[in-house]
């Protein structure tokens, strides 16, 4: 997660709001308010206004669009003859949520401010951006069968036959399940459903500091009390929830597998030697029927080391279908810097599990050493 803050929110904040909330659209959604509803008829600029956040004089690098979409193009929609297979394959999938839409130039803007790639377009072309692994699998299928979609009146065909990967909004895990590129002309303003403010804090660090204070305690308490229809998200906020559940999780997954590790190495050690004090008369007597020094440490070795292999190779096959699981799990924060954790901890392991061996096999060589 913390990996990702570098990409997923390169600027400071981000403000959203949904626009013309009405009571038939908002009939099934418990959060959404009278004043809320109200709310979303003004400009995002005039809400901030209102709360007395001036946004010139605290913000620069402003990039503001609108989202849209309609009824008339769902996810189901868009999936094309993959519509039919999937609905059988993924019966629990929301085939019926509106797809998003968001104009070339809009997105080339927050695509510059989010050094992201920018693009080009012809008249009758669509690119889809998206970031959830789990839905760019299924939606570049597709792409590939060349689906079109329908938008007031006018058919677009994909540029790309692949999914581009890209997002709208800041986040700590790629969260992105598909955002559509148009035209400007392809869309007019009775489509808009979100208003979207993104930039970066004005002044030195204490500055930014009380911008964000005043963001976090001031503004959002109307929010809070539904007062508003206003969202939106800080990089510090972000980073800040990132490190806190990161090192939460961090310390109980160390102290426990700490524990557990050292428990487990240190109750195999004091069972072989043991098993070394017991087996002393036994050494004793192979010495006496000519068994050099060497062989009798090798089958010392031998028997300490499968003893400590078999619970190693357990585990080892227990981690294999973990760590599939465990992709599965975050597959939404991005698990493409997996590989260097794992490594890390194998070597953790094989130190601390491979010390007590060692120490094991010596002490256990020195017990059955003649005098």
């Amino acid at each position: 997660m913390t990996a990702n803050l570098k990409t997923m929110a390169p600027v400071d904040v981000q403000f959203y709001k949904y626009l013309n909330l009405t009571e038939e659209s908002v009939k099934n959604s418990w959060r959404f308010t009278d004043k809320m509803i109200e709310d979303s008829t003004i400009p995002l600029r005039e809400t901030l206004a209102n709360l007395n956040f001036d946004v010139d004089a605290y913000l620069k690098d402003i990039v503001e669009f609108n989202l849209y979409g309609t009824e008339e193009i769902k996810i189901k929609d868009t999936l094309g003859t993959y519509y039919d297979e999937l609905k059988t394959k993924y019966p629990l999938m929301d085939y019926e949520n509106e797809e998003t839409f968001i104009k070339l130039s809009d997105y080339n803007k927050l695509a510059k401010l989010f050094s992201l790639e920018e693009y080009t377009l012809n008249e009758n072309e669509y690119i889809l951006i998206a970031d959830y692994k789990e839905l760019v699998s299924i939606r570049s299928v597709a792409l590939e069968r060349n689906t079109t979609i329908n938008l007031l009146g006018k058919n677009y065909s994909p540029k790309y036959k692949e999914v581009k990967d890209g997002f709208i909004f800041m986040n700590s895990t790629h969260a992105n399940s598909g955002v559509f590129i148009i035209p400007d002309n392809a869309v007019n303003e009775s489509l808009k459903v979100e208003s979207i403010l993104t930039a970066n804090y004005k002044g030195t660090e204490e500055e930014k500091e009380i911008i964000e204070n005043r963001i976090a305690i001031d503004m959002y308490e109307h929010s809070y009390n539904a007062k508003t229809n206003l969202s939106g998200a800080t990089k510090i906020a972000l980073y800040e929830a990132s490190i806190g559940l990161g090192a939460m999780v961090t310390f109980i997954g160390l102290y426990l597998g700490i524990i557990f590790l050292i428990s487990s190495a240190a109750i195999l050690a004091l069972k072989e030697l043991s098993e070394s004090t017991d087996n002393k008369m036994r050494f004793a007597m192979l010495r006496k029927i000519g068994t050099d020094e060497a062989m009798l440490n090798k089958a010392l070795f031998y028997q300490i080391a499968i003893f400590f292999l078999f619970p190693l190779v357990i585990a080892g096959i227990h981690s294999i279908f973990g760590i599939q699981f465990c992709n599965f799990l975050l597959a939404t924060f991005g698990n493409d810097k997996l590989l260097p954790s794992i490594i890390m901890t194998a070597i953790f392991l094989g130190l601390i599990y491979g010390g007590y061996f060692l120490i094991t096999y010596f002490v256990s060589k020195n017990i059955i050493k003649e005098k």
